[in-house]
């Protein structure tokens, strides 16, 4: 049959009747005319940026397209996953953010399992294939169509997903990421620094703070146990600056001593003393508590502060790596071995000895709970007490710890749980039942993103632990926290 040609004149009578029923089915007149009012009440310097931006309200709000996971590289050089979060923005899809998931060396046996693929031949069985692969074919599903206005919401998905406590299923280093990710999402899709989202999320919109403050960083100087080697048992010894002084001082000044130090023990120990742990801080072949505490003092002294005033000392024990399950003795000193109460008065005689020290972290095994509030009942109104490996940052087991009195303090690893969301809860907890600082911290394998700063600042961490004052993946949470700061400083909300 031969083609008949249709006369221009009833095609574009057609296209006509097509266009006037979609504008009527629309109503796009009508709300062409609103935007237009709008401008002529508002009269903005730019009528067409504002035309524009009114238009865009009108369009479906952007919501998650599709996860990805990918497996790269920590700081430790061991696999971890990063996600890539796709949202579909005005019908396009576009890459809208990117985060990874950290790694602990040592780790409290309640913690959110870490998914690995066990395959000896590649990287020595920690790759984490398995986890991305579920990102893409078990978390992204779920997920897609999704606003991110209420990272709670998506984070609940998740949770309600994997069905486990520990993320067992899905892996916490695959939830942890996508967490990450999807909060660095709704940020940017909302146009806010990441820190307003988290708060926005964490307080509730009709209860964000009017001002915000900075968390005090304690400072990673000194490494021994898992993270350097040696004979030193005790796993850091950290600086902590005052926090009546401004962030930028905090930081200059802690930074200021680290290079003391470092000066010192090449000086006193040689120059391999100034090889780095996997924090960044110092890793000289020390063997005692005591000679690392004076070393440090020593340096705060050199650098013109005053000890306990301007510089303060703090320690995380990880007391679990260095005891005896059949025997249930501590080897504080290598080759000396003591009981709970011994370990206890060890402590408390260590502080008096060093009256500058203001936080022990893990000073007993998770499980030493007598020991715990032992030590809760000779130091909790001295010093900060800090619970990691005994309680994990799971709610749960928080709880646990309040009620039984067991630590004044809490650190909270997103990663030991597997979501921001249930690190929101653990924060609540201290705040409000047990009135207790928290210290937002890092990882011994760290990656270079910085959403633990954004993290403390949004639900009014008191402190931020982020290793020593070197190394990108430490120093990018702190260059952070100093962009936060002038950000704040500018809106008169500091």
């Amino acid at each position: 049959m031969p083609f008949k040609k249709i006369p221009y004149h009833k095609l574009v009578s057609s296209k006509k009747n097509q266009l006037r029923a979609y504008v009527e089915k629309h109503k796009i007149a009508e709300k062409l005319e609103d935007a237009l009012n709008s401008c002529l009440d508002k009269l903005p310097e730019e009528p067409f940026s504002f035309l524009a931006a009114k238009l865009l309200e009108l369009a479906p709000p952007p919501v998650v397209d599709h996860l990805h996971g990918r497996q790269i590289l920590d700081s430790r050089g061991n696999p971890t996953v990063e996600v890539d979060v796709y949202c579909k923005i005005n019908g396009e899809v576009k890459l809208m953010a990117r985060s990874s998931a950290p790694s602990g060396a040592s780790t409290g046996s309640s913690e959110a399992l870490e998914l690995r693929d066990k395959d000896e031949k590649t990287y020595l069985g920690k790759g984490v294939l398995k986890a991305c692969k579920n990102v893409d074919e078990k978390i992204s599903p779920v997920l897609e169509g999704k606003e991110l206005k209420s990272l709670v919401l998506l984070d609940e998905i998740m949770c309600k997903t994997d069905g486990t406590e520990l993320k067992t299923k899905l892996g916490g280093n695959s939830i942890t990421a996508c967490s990450f990710a999807l909060a660095t999402a709704g940020a940017k899709l909302l146009d806010q620094p990441l820190f307003m989202y988290l708060a926005e999320n964490f307080y509730g919109k009709e209860n964000m703070p009017s001002k915000f403050t900075l968390p005090v960083p304690m400072v990673n100087i000194l490494n021994g146990g898992k993270h350097a080697g040696g004979k030193l048992k005790i796993q850091e010894f950290m600086i902590v600056p005052s926090k009546d002084i401004p962030f930028s001082q905090r930081l200059k000044n802690v930074t200021t001593v680290y290079h003391h130090l470092g000066k010192l023990l090449v000086k006193r120990y040689g120059v391999s003393a100034k090889n780095l742990g996997d924090e960044g801080g110092f890793a000289p072949l020390l063997d005692t508590a005591d000679e690392a505490l004076e070393a440090i003092e020593e340096a705060i002294k050199s650098a013109g502060f005053t000890v306990g005033t301007d510089i303060r000392l703090a320690m995380d024990a990880a007391a679990s790596e260095f005891y005896d399950e059949k025997t249930q003795k501590y080897e504080i000193v290598e080759g000396e071995w003591v009981t709970t109460e011994e370990l206890v008065d060890w402590w408390v005689a260590l502080v008096e000895r060093h009256p500058a020290i203001c936080s022990i972290e893990d000073g007993l095994h998770e499980t030493d709970y007598k020991g715990w509030i032992s030590m809760q009942e000779k130091l909790g109104d001295k010093i900060m007490l800090v619970m990691d490996d005994v309680t994990t940052s799971n709610p749960r087991l928080i709880k646990q710890g309040i009620e039984e009195k067991w630590a004044n303090s809490l650190l909270l690893k997103i990663n030991q749980i597997g979501t921001i969301m249930e690190g929101f809860e653990a924060v609540r907890l201290i705040h409000n039942e047990l009135q207790g600082n928290v210290i937002v911290s890092h990882r011994s394998g760290e990656t270079t993103n910085s959403v633990i700063a954004d993290l403390a600042v949004g639900v009014g961490a008191g402190y931020i632990k982020t290793g020593a004052t070197a190394r990108g993946e430490r120093t990018c949470k702190y260059n952070r926290l100093l962009q936060i700061e002038e950000y704040l400083q500018s809106k008169e909300m500091l």
